[in-house]
């Protein structure tokens, strides 16, 4: 067993610990700046371990956004296994704002990731991935099959919904995240009309 570790504890709660620690320091500095030994000492986690189980402060801070995205795609299942009679468009509108509901209580994280991918394109890319795979789902979800050329370019579509409200959402001090989904629902429709015009849509969802 090593030095000083929590002999109660599990690896993968080991794991998340450090996950939860990387994504608290985050909030108040950058994922350039932070260091593993913090993240460890932070979790209360032997160093050793900590590079054996995280290996960087990157690959814990897409974790913790893993851990985040599921609960959002979960929860989004559940309403939208409530919602009989919603459209397709409306199931992805609940499922991208209930995302937005889950990061909330991150947006310093979120900022602080923004403005370090502005300057790290590896980082910006892994950002869009993400991304890209949780909204894939909630496409799929919500009954668009999201297959073929015209599905991976509606999800990218979609993508590029989620990035332009991100910056409304951020600056969104509603306790409903109103203007978020207002922004939400301009976007989706302009979405809908272009790939529309350029076939990617046969119909509107």
């Amino acid at each position: 067993m090593t030095k000083n570790q929590n002999p109660e504890m599990s690896t993968e709660e080991h794991l998340v610990g450090l996950a939860d620690s990387a994504w608290k320091l985050l909030g108040t500095d950058t994922l350039k700046n932070l260091e593993i030994k913090e993240v460890a000492d932070a979790a209360a986690v032997p160093l050793q371990l900590a590079e054996a189980l995280g290996g960087s402060v990157q690959r814990l801070i897409f974790l913790k956004m893993s851990m985040l995205d599921q609960k959002s795609i979960l929860e989004t299942l559940a309403d939208i296994q409530d919602s009989e009679g919603a459209s397709i468009r409306e199931k992805i509108v609940e499922g991208l704002l209930h995302r937005f509901e889950v990061y909330a209580p991150y947006r310093e994280q979120i900022k602080s990731l923004k403005n370090t991918a502005k300057k790290d394109p590896e980082l910006a890319i892994r950002l869009l991935d993400a991304s890209e795979s949780t909204i894939r789902r909630i496409l799929i979800m919500s009954g668009d099959k999201a297959i073929g050329l015209r599905g991976k370019m509606r999800v990218k579509g979609v993508v590029g919904v989620w990035i332009l409200t991100v910056p409304i959402w951020i600056k969104d001090d509603t306790t409903d995240l109103s203007a978020t989904m207002k922004s939400l629902d301009h976007r989706m429709k302009q979405a809908e009309e272009w790939g529309t015009s350029f076939g990617v849509f046969r119909t509107t969802l």
